[in-house]
């Protein structure tokens, strides 16, 4: 399966569009498969999209004006969320492999913005993966930097070093 990407909860509102008429603007942590920026763009889901997408059907409702889009470096949705300079995220949804019994999420092969979305949305909807390992528990270094303009260097100083 792809890496990180939501598949079952977007699907399912571009299903949904077909009977009830919906609008989103969709954050993504990079870019979501051909596929599914093409199916939410094709069922009228999308109102806005950004940082980022490479999908032909929804480049062209970019240009036309049906899609509003927003290109930017990845690392500035955040920065732009944090800062409320955007619409908070009403809901995340997040790709995981496992929920730990503490109840921290173990993400899949990919993390993108996906911790920042989690602490930054007003719910959160976890789509688990089964056919990635779960032996992925701990193998990313995730770090939520603090707010600038106090922020501090990532305290990485040595290859054994863990954040």
């Amino acid at each position: 399966t792809r890496a990180g990407e939501a598949k079952a909860v977007p699907h399912a509102l571009a299903e949904r569009a077909k009977v009830t008429p919906l609008k989103i603007s969709l954050m993504t942590g990079a870019s979501l498969g051909n596929d599914l920026d093409k199916q939410l763009t094709e069922s009228g889901v999308l109102s806005r999209r950004m940082p980022f997408q490479v999908d032909s059907t929804l480049r062209k409702a970019i240009n036309n004006g049906t899609v509003m889009f927003i290109d930017q470096h990845l690392s500035d949705t955040v920065e732009l969320l944090r800062n409320r300079q955007i619409k908070a995220v009403d809901l995340a949804v997040i790709e995981c492999v496992a929920i730990t019994e503490e109840g921290h999420l173990v993400l899949s092969t990919s993390v993108g913005n996906s911790a920042s979305f989690a602490i930054l949305a007003k719910q959160v909807i976890v789509e688990i993966n089964l056919s990635q390992p779960l032996e992925l528990e701990g193998l990313h270094d995730i770090y939520i930097p603090s707010y600038r303009p106090t922020r501090l260097p990532i305290p990485v100083l040595e290859a054994d070093s863990r954040i």
